[in-house]
């Protein structure tokens, strides 16, 4: 998967929290403005207690409801934006800290949402969503 975002939020400094939360305007701004496309959302937790309990879920929806499946996470310690390698919008939610089995981990979430265009084919987010590094060499090759 390719992070959207210069840092995953959990690396960021106070400055950089400001410009990840930036990027993340940028990056809802281009999703409104794109139609609104029937989508997959597949919802799978990382973290081993929860990925134990409970198992991946799928769900139709559209786009534009991408948020609602976000927000039904636990944002505590915020989210990133990623594109993966086939090419779909994803989202990793960070939550509350917790202990399990002696160890401390994270609530983690990945949510990821494939779109679909006439006749169900899959749309290419890398069109519409470029990685900041892949971006900022096109600005300097220009």
């Amino acid at each position: 998967m390719k992070l959207l975002h210069e840092k995953s939020i959990l690396d960021c400094s106070d400055l950089e929290l400001e410009i990840h939360y930036a990027e993340t305007e940028r990056q809802d701004s281009l999703i409104a403005s794109l139609p609104d496309y029937d989508c997959d959302v597949m919802v799978v937790y990382e973290d081993s207690y929860h990925k134990e309990k409970i198992s991946p879920k799928l769900f139709e929806s559209n786009l534009k409801n991408y948020q609602e499946f976000i927000q039904n996470e636990d944002l505590k310690n915020g989210g990133d934006a990623f594109l993966t390698d086939e090419n779909h919008l994803a989202f990793r939610t960070y939550g509350q800290l917790y202990k399990y089995k002696g160890q401390y981990e994270m609530v983690q979430c990945l949510i990821t949402i494939k779109c679909y265009g006439e006749g169900r084919s899959p749309i290419d987010m890398s069109k519409v969503f470029t990685p900041p590094t892949q971006a900022l060499e096109k600005e300097l090759s220009v």
